[in-house]
């Protein structure tokens, strides 16, 4: 059975590499871990503490992928919202002069604006290894226009 690294990051740790490293889960353990973190609660530390932010990391060692879902302090609606950062590399095309040419840039899967439920969605696709999958997901999510918490 696959294990997976884990750490988090409270608002009252300021410093970069300042996080709570809990040790290595199963996918089973890191969902209920990510469940039982207060996000309500600590939504109002981060804003109490100016904004700073409160992060779920978790990596897996066989890959060396990390992924990262942040609280966000600063959401437009009264709902949880999160954000997901990782270093999972992926080619984006994008078109230049005037759209005649295409070059590809080397980026990393993110997303921002997600509901805790689509947090938690994306972070078992990533446990599970559907890295395809969410590399889908990001390219989609490029080529749409922003709104709300999905």
């Amino acid at each position: 059975m696959n294990e997976f690294d884990l750490k988090i990051r409270y608002p009252h740790q300021t410093g970069r590499n300042d996080a709570d490293h809990l040790g290595a889960f199963d996918i089973e353990t890191i969902l209920k871990k990510f469940d039982e973190v207060a996000w309500r609660q600590q939504l109002v530390r981060q804003l109490q503490l100016d904004g700073a932010s409160t992060s779920f990391i978790v990596t897996d060692e066989r890959s060396g992928h990390t992924i990262r879902i942040i609280l966000d302090a600063f959401a437009k609606t009264q709902h949880l919202e999160f954000k997901l950062e990782s270093n999972i590399p992926v080619l984006i095309a994008k078109k230049d002069v005037f759209g005649l040419l295409t070059r590809k840039t080397k980026d990393s899967i993110s997303f921002k604006h997600l509901t805790q439920s689509r947090a938690k969605e994306y972070l078992l696709a990533f446990m599970n290894g559907e890295i395809a999958e969410l590399e889908t997901l990001y390219r989609e999510n490029l080529s749409k226009p922003m709104k709300s918490a999905s």
